[in-house]
């Protein structure tokens, strides 16, 4: 089974926004690489002690989200994540000019 590291905070609250948030910063970081098979929501629920229901919570959040992608028979996956683009307001080094450096 996958190791996630993943803890929650019972005194917290809200386990599956915690679950949730967990594994979006695993998969933002690389921990968590795309089509990565994450484990079923019984094995995981089992693993962290809580129900099932808290990870069917943070799968389908982070599958609404477009961060996994769910398919029957395939399990769940973490989903390939397009490129994140610049900030607005920041020109690229190929893109800074000059007014006089422009073609006419």
């Amino acid at each position: 089974m996958l190791d996630l590291h993943l803890d929650l905070d019972r005194a917290a609250g809200r386990l599956g926004v915690q679950l949730a948030a967990r594994l979006r910063d695993a998969i933002r970081s690389g921990r968590l690489v795309p089509a990565a098979r994450l484990p079923s929501t019984r094995a995981l629920a089992q693993d962290l002690g809580v129900s099932r229901g808290v990870v069917v919570t943070a799968y389908e959040q982070l599958a609404a989200e477009g961060f996994l992608v769910s398919r029957p028979g395939d399990g769940t996956r973490v989903a390939r994540l397009p490129a994140v683009p610049a900030p607005a307001g920041r020109a690229r080094p190929e893109a800074r000019g000059t007014l006089d450096t422009l073609p006419e």
